[in-house]
């Protein structure tokens, strides 16, 4: 059996410009290992610098250009690789987050009536979406450029090990990504439950003012992350809604928002981790009807707290909610209307919100995710020697 190890962990350049899950499973990864014993740095690097570690353990292979600089620089240093994928199928989720931008954008310039046909075609999947270089079908098909997904196939291959997120996930990535490899383990995602565990609303409701209930939504505001269709959705009732991420990439998306649901809509930039935990305490329902989850990490941070989750069909959320949430397909918004209305009905002691909670506590913490991670970088170094 091996004993301590030297690993590097390995974001893409511009992560830290991003935030998210990758960085939160980096950080929280690199936290644990240090404290089994275990030599870690970690790096935000397109060409990092390998030499000297046992292992490089790299996150997130959507970036193309990045994934492909990565492997390079281990591979020519003779260096194992593990990656964690964290992968959806990018092209039908470009297909959902820029058809809904586009049919949401129309239907504020031109009203609903005028535009009632293109809802119909979203949510029957039947939309063809132009983008800059072609178009683009619901199944991921059309006459864009494929090469980065082909550029990301080839190097995958290159992988010694796969630390995917979920089963979903994996299934996905032989299903996108051809990946025929037998080297892998799962690493649910995890929360910290110091911080999300029934935290206090109080916190939350001094720092805003806002002492009502309402609708929550964490998570950069973005088209992939859905925030205008959930005010899209929300607009005919009478529902307030609190949305808190970044909108620095995307400040035209964030209008849209505001332009959708008035003065019934706060955005909140940034939120210390003490403050969020209030937030979704404070929260009647956390909906996330994203086009591009892995897991829907704010979520299963707002389950603890014990708020009622919506979920999205799309992503790998099922593995994680399972039948303890509610789900809304982000293409249509009647769904996620009723799904909202129904999670808020049913309240922080339902049944559902009450075995989301325990679930997970018991299965998605960051112990039991490290454990697989060292299980495999341990197979990975015992294959290589």
């Amino acid at each position: 059996m091996l004993g301590s190890m030297k690993v590097l962990l390995v974001n893409h350049g511009t992560a830290g410009n991003w935030g998210g899950g990758d960085g939160v499973q980096m950080r929280e990864t690199a936290r644990l290992l240090v404290q089994r014993g275990h030599k870690v740095e970690m790096v935000n690097s397109d060409q990092p610098n390998v030499a000297g570690f046992d292992l490089v353990h790299l996150f997130n292979c959507r970036v193309a250009q990045s994934f492909e600089q990565q492997m390079n620089c281990c591979k020519s240093a003779g260096i194992p690789v593990v990656v964690s994928p964290i992968w959806v199928s990018i092209s039908r989720a470009l297909w959902g987050s820029r058809g809904t931008l586009g049919v949401l954008r129309e239907a504020v310039d031109k009203g609903t009536e005028a535009n009632e046909h293109l809802f119909e075609l979203l949510k029957r999947r039947e939309l063809v979406v132009q983008l800059n270089d072609g178009n683009i079908h619901a199944d991921g098909h059309g006459t864009t450029n494929q090469s980065a997904k082909q550029t990301i196939i080839r190097i995958l291959s290159h992988a010694d090990g796969l630390l995917p997120n979920s089963w979903l996930e994996l299934q996905a990535v032989r299903a996108d990504l051809q990946w025929s490899g037998n080297e892998f383990e799962i690493a649910h995602y995890g929360v910290n439950p110091k911080i999300f565990l029934d935290a206090d609303p109080t916190a939350f409701h001094e720092h805003t003012g806002i002492n009502f209930p309402f609708v929550l939504q964490a998570g950069r505001i973005e088209p992939a992350k859905n925030q205008a269709m959930l005010c899209w959705a929300l607009k005919e009732t009478n529902m307030p809604v609190v949305l808190i991420g970044g909108s620095q990439h995307w400040p035209s998306y964030k209008d849209l928002c505001k332009e959708i649901l008035g003065d019934r809509l706060t955005i909140i930039d940034h939120l210390p981790q003490e403050i969020l935990a209030s937030a979704y305490s404070a929260a009647a329902v956390h909906v996330l009807p994203s086009w591009m989850e892995t897991c829907g990490l704010v979520s299963l941070e707002a389950a603890l707290s014990g708020t009622p989750i919506v979920g999205s069909t799309f992503g790998h959320e099922l593995e994680y909610i399972g039948n303890d949430g509610w789900y809304a397909d982000p293409g249509d918004p009647e769904t996620i209307q009723a799904a909202v209305i129904n999670a808020s009905n049913a309240g922080r002691y339902s049944r559902k919100a009450i075995a989301m909670k325990k679930k997970v506590l018991e299965l998605f913490n960051w112990e039991q995710a490290v454990d697989a991670t060292e299980k495999i970088y341990k197979s990975v170094l015992e294959n290589k020697n």
